[in-house]
């Protein structure tokens, strides 16, 4: 993507960091105080991907990716027992928080990185001409990246990662875009909606097929997800007008720190008026 940091129009990172840190916590409040307010649900559909494609970015450009997921990890931990007391009310391994998808985001890019830039290596390589294993690559990257992302989702709804397996399908959108322009941003996100429909089939593969058979209504929550996840995709709003300047480089750890510190907030609200 195209960043010009001395661009005075456009949204730099800090300015989506904000956006997204409000709307997670509309969605939250209307997740913990107000579950029947959709509205507020679907407010915070904006928030995902705003955070997926700042992770993206940090990853396209951080100075020490160790670092990085290292922070991930902490913060996976951290915030953990705030997630489950705010939306499940107890210590819960049923649910993992936002901070754990990102993490395996992050493994997931690191993946199809190696996928992509082995084939154009080999390629290049081998100087483009027929035959050869860096062109049999070159050929199947697409297929090697489809695969690599099939075996993060599984695990990711498995797993019980906040957003599933919707959140390596969104990772993988972002970072193709980042590379090549290419699919474009609404694809990528209306992908991402419907991907919900993946979760039922994964389901399937875990507690077994009867299940989905004798019970319809599944897919009917499916659905029902997939049109309330389409609301994301007017996150486009902003993340297209990104510019990539970042400002406040002071803010990182305000920026980790409020996603379990609003949680307790939440929690301690719902306990006082109980």
């Amino acid at each position: 993507m195209n960043r010009n940091e001395n661009a005075r129009g456009g949204i730099s990172a800090d300015t989506l960091k904000l956006i997204a840190m409000i709307t997670m916590a509309v969605d939250h409040v209307g997740a913990v105080l107000f579950p029947r307010m959709l509205m507020l649900r679907a407010i915070g559909r904006l928030a995902f991907p705003i955070y997926m494609w700042l992770l993206v970015e940090g990853f396209a450009h951080t100075s020490s990716r160790k670092k990085y997921m290292g922070r991930m990890a902490i913060f996976a931990l951290l915030s953990e027992l705030p997630f489950d007391l705010a939306l499940s009310g107890r210590l819960t391994w049923r649910w993992q928080n936002i901070y754990f998808s990102l993490l395996w985001a992050l493994l997931l890019l690191m993946a199809l990185e190696k996928v992509l830039d082995a084939g154009s290596s080999l390629h290049e390589a081998d100087g483009g001409t027929g035959g050869g294993f860096g062109q049999f690559v070159g050929k199947h990257r697409l297929a090697a990246g489809l695969l690599v992302l099939t075996g993060f989702m599984i695990p990711a709804r498995l797993l019980h990662f906040d957003y599933g397996c919707t959140g390596p399908v969104l990772a993988a959108m972002f970072y193709l875009y980042f590379r090549t322009g290419s699919p474009g941003l609404l694809a990528g996100f209306l992908l991402f909606s419907f991907s919900n429909l993946c979760t039922p089939l994964i389901d399937g593969f875990q507690k077994g097929w009867e299940r989905l058979i004798a019970s319809p209504a599944i897919w009917d929550n499916a659905w029902q997800t997939v049109c309330l996840e389409c609301v994301g995709v007017f996150a486009i709003l902003f993340i297209g007008r990104y510019n990539g300047v970042r400002k406040w480089k002071r803010g990182k750890l305000l920026f980790y720190l409020f996603y379990p510190l609003h949680l307790l907030l939440l929690y301690a609200v719902r306990l006082a008026i109980g």
